[in-house]
């Protein structure tokens, strides 16, 4: 368990070092949650641009 939490620590800030993510015209902007879901989720998504740095 503790091992894949690092995995996944890791992967994300590799992602974040070598990406850059803004949010894309499709987002609804103020996000709209879906009350029908088991988890927190938007509506209609969240639409990201992602451009390598």
């Amino acid at each position: 368990l503790r091992f894949g939490l690092m995995q996944a620590k890791v992967g994300l800030a590799f992602l974040l070092k070598q990406f850059r993510f803004s949010v894309n015209k499709k987002t609804s902007v103020p996000l709209k949650m879906d009350p029908f879901t088991f988890i927190l989720s938007a509506k209609d998504g969240i639409w990201l641009d992602v451009e390598k740095i």
